[in-house]
């Protein structure tokens, strides 16, 4: 992850916004995004009451989450060229088939990192969810690139911000795996090449930017199937997000 002047993807909305590769010059910024709308709006935060107040050691935990998965130099924002204001965040997260005797990333912070149950739910459902099917297993591959959070905050809202995220996401994602800018990525990465894209889409919208980006749904799971503090997910989250979908697009 560069200090500052992170590479320029491309520009959308008559050039009104841009993405950009997360810097660290950035990254405090694009946690607060996180803050003011992520951990606010998105469905399993509210089922996992990550949205309450009082609940910031939550939030505290996964934007920790967020800085390690920054370090691997593969995050992108969206920001507004006049205000240069980040209006938008994916936070990117190159995953493989550990070694032996070595647990995945989410599993490893979820037991060494996470000490509140609202932040241990949300890591159990993304956890859940990946292992009911297995990218690397269904697709016979080693590594792949998952878009693990994207947040737009909500003033700069139906402008296309997430969905040009994942484009360009997923066009950062191809180059990786042809071996173009691994020297920008952390050094222990910098073999590896993503063979697909995944990730776990919580609303109709983001589940929309995935069906604009020909993402292929592998699994689709109703939040009736979900629980915490002993109501379902579907009775704590917006009717107009019925189920969550697991998607995959191989490069």
């Amino acid at each position: 992850m560069r200090a500052n002047d992170g590479r320029l993807w491309g520009k959308f909305h008559n050039d009104d916004f841009e993405i950009r590769s997360l810097t660290k010059a950035d990254l405090e910024e694009a946690l607060e995004v996180l803050d003011k709308s992520f951990f606010i709006n998105e469905s399993v935060c509210i089922a996992c009451e990550i949205n309450l107040p009082e609940n910031g050691q939550a939030r505290t935990e996964l934007r920790e989450l967020c800085r390690l998965t920054a370090d691997d130099g593969i995050s992108l924002v969206a920001k507004h060229v006049e205000s240069g204001t980040i209006v938008g965040v994916a936070f990117n997260k190159i995953q493989y088939v550990p070694p032996n005797g070595q647990e995945p990333f989410f599993i490893q912070f979820r037991k060494e990192r996470a000490r509140s149950p609202h932040a241990k739910a949300l890591m159990d459902f993304m956890i859940g969810v990946d292992s009911e099917t297995d990218v690397f297993e269904l697709y016979n591959i080693d590594t792949l690139l998952e878009l693990m959070f994207l947040a737009t905050l909500p003033e700069w809202g139906r402008r296309g911000v997430g969905t040009e995220l994942i484009r360009y996401t997923i066009h950062l994602a191809r180059e990786l795996s042809q071996g173009i800018g691994v020297e920008e990525i952390h050094p222990q990465l910098r073999a590896m090449r993503p063979k697909a894209v995944t990730a776990i889409f919580t609303s109709i919208f983001s589940q929309k930017g995935g069906r604009a980006n020909n993402f292929k749904v592998i699994n689709t799971i109703p939040y009736t199937r979900f629980s915490f503090n002993g109501q379902t997910y579907d009775q704590r989250i917006s009717p107009l997000h019925k189920t969550t979908e697991h998607v995959a697009l191989l490069l």
